[in-house]
């Protein structure tokens, strides 16, 4: 599968149809609600790391008091496959959500993906009302 591929797999499976993901850093956890898919045309373009013609992920993401907030990023292909992964998983065991926790280790890029019993009655974890769209 090509990396648009994955990218368009994960944001159709990510948001909507009642299965959310939760990303955590520093204390402060966000629900994701909605995930576009850019491709990076110019050098105006926020995220200076990747080349033009390369796609990124806009997503907004809300926190338990209703505050949006937009995630400019790109995500490894091994990321998505593990995500995309652990939610089967996760919704075969009977769980709705995946909590998204940054290794907080000195100079580390890696996440850690928890579902289940662990994560269930956590206050930051609640979803928002609105509908849920992605974008691509």
């Amino acid at each position: 599968m090509n990396n648009l591929s994955l990218m368009k797999d994960f944001a159709s499976t990510f948001v909507g149809d009642d299965f959310y993901l939760i990303i955590k850093s520093d204390n402060i956890g966000v629900i994701v609600h909605t995930i576009e898919i850019i491709q990076k045309t110019d050098n105006t373009c926020q995220l200076k790391d990747i080349p033009i013609g390369e796609y990124f992920f806009r997503i907004l993401a809300v926190d338990v008091n209703n505050k949006q907030a937009y995630i400019l990023c790109t995500w490894s292909e091994q990321l998505l496959q593990n995500l995309l992964t652990q939610r089967l998983r996760a919704k075969e065991a009977g769980y709705n959500k995946i909590t998204m926790i940054k290794d907080t280790r000195e100079n580390s890029n890696d996440w850690i993906l928890t579902w289940g019993d662990v994560a269930i009655n956590s206050r930051t974890d609640k979803a928002p009302k609105t509908q849920l769209t992605y974008i691509y």
